[in-house]
C-alpha cells in the first residue's frame, strides 16, 4: 500500500484517481487494484489553512503536483515541499504549461529530479501502482489521523502503519497520554485482517480509551517515544520571511499530525526553544513552526529536538 499526497490545481482530481473516503480538512480517495492498495491524500481545506498542507506532506510516501498554469499562489505549496525536503515525487503538467519554465522554478530545490507526468488519469494511477517503497519494521507505529465512536465497537481510530507490524490484540502505548491500549481489531480498506504492515492504511478498533481522551496525531507505538512540553530544535528558517521572530510571540508547532499553540522561550544560532500549551509525542518527525495569520505562514521548519 502505498499513500500519495496530491498538491496543485486538483479540483476535482481526487475523484478521477479514487473513491472518496474519510473526509475532514483533509481527504482521502482510495483506489485498489488486485492486491495492490492507493491512497490519495488531498489538503481539503488549503489554502484557507495552511494545517490541512502540512498533514498532506507527513502523511504521504509520494508527492504529486497538478500544474495547469504557473503562478505565484504555487510559491507557499513548492516552498513547504522544499522545506520538508520532499524528493519523490512527480509533476502532472496542464496542456499550457512551460515546462522549461517549471525546471527553472525547481532548480536547486529537493524537487528538481521529480517525474514530469502527462495529465492523462490512468497512466498516473499505473505510474503510482509501480512505485516501491521502503519500510522501516524495527517497531510498531501509528499516528491517528482520525477517530470516533462505533455502536458495539467502541473507540475506532484511523491511521497509516508508519512503521512496523501489527496484530489483532496488541498491547501499545498511546502518546503522549501514556495509555495502555489493545487493538481489537483491524480492518484495510473495510476488510477484516488479522495484521497490518507498514505502508497500510488501517481502521483499528481499541480497548483501554474513550474517545473523548484522543485528539489528531496522538500515536500508538511500542517504543517509548519522547513527551515533551518545551522543545528546543534547530531551525531553518523561511527564507522568504521578511521579519524576526522574537522571545514572547505566539505560533503554532506542527510535528507529524499535531499542532499545538506555543510560546516563543528563545531564538539564537538557528535554534529555537518553544513552551507549548500541551505536550505532544516526539519521535523522529520535523517541526515545523507555523503563523497562521501572517501573509507567509511557514516560518521555519526543523530536524531534530536537541538538548
Amino acid at each position: 500500500m502505498i499513500t500519495v499526497g496530491i498538491f496543485g490545481h486538483i479540483k476535482d482530481v481526487g475523484r478521477e484517481l479514487g473513491k472518496k473516503g474519510t473526509s475532514s480538512d483533509i481527504t482521502f480517495y482510495n483506489y485498489k487494484q488486485g492486491d495492490k492498495i492507493v491512497t490519495y491524500v488531498e489538503p481539503t481545506r488549503y489554502p484557507e489553512r495552511i494545517n490541512p498542507l502540512i498533514y498532506t506532506i507527513n502523511l504521504m510516501d509520494y508527492a504529486i503536483v497538478f500544474i495547469d498554469e504557473i503562478t505565484g499562489e504555487l510559491g507557499e505549496m513548492l516552498l513547504a515541499l522544499d522545506m520538508f525536503n520532499i524528493c519523490n515525487g512527480a509533476f502532472v503538467l496542464g496542456e499550457y504549461v512551460d515546462v522549461d519554465m517549471l525546471k527553472n522554478i525547481i532548480k536547486g530545490t529537493s524537487m528538481e529530479n521529480f517525474d514530469i507526468l502527462d495529465k492523462d488519469f490512468i497512466k498516473i494511477r499505473e505510474h503510482v501502482l509501480e512505485l516501491e517503497i521502503e519500510r522501516d519494521f524495527s517497531y510498531k507505529k501509528i499516528p491517528i489521523d482520525h477517530y470516533f465512536k462505533v455502536k458495539s465497537v467502541g473507540t475506532v481510530v484511523l491511521g497509516k502503519v508508519e512503521k512496523g507490524k501489527i496484530e489483532v490484540h496488541d498491547n501499545l502505548k498511546l502518546y503522549p497520554i501514556y495509555k495502555e491500549v489493545m487493538i481489537k481489531s483491524i480492518q484495510i480498506h473495510d476488510k477484516d485482517c488479522k495484521e497490518a504492515k507498514a505502508g497500510d492504511r488501517v481502521g483499528l478498533a481499541l480497548k483501554g480509551v474513550d474517545v473523548e481522551e484522543l485528539s489528531r496525531g496522538y500515536v500508538l507505538s511500542d517504543k517509548e517515544l519522547e513527551v515533551k512540553k518545551e522543545v528546543k530544535f534547530k531551525i531553518e528558517m523561511n527564507p522568504f520571511i521578511n521579519k524576526e521572530i522574537k522571545e514572547g510571540e505566539n505560533y503554532t508547532l506542527i510535528t507529524g499530525l499535531q499542532a499545538v499553540a506555543c510560546e516563543v522561550l528563545d531564538v539564537s544560532n538557528n535554534k529555537i526553544s518553544l513552551l507549548l500549551n500541551k505536550e505532544i509525542a516526539y519521535d523522529d518527525e520535523k517541526l515545523c513552526l507555523i503563523d497562521g495569520s501572517a501573509k507567509i505562514r511557514i516560518l521555519g521548519v526543523g530536524e531534530k529536538l536537541c538538548q
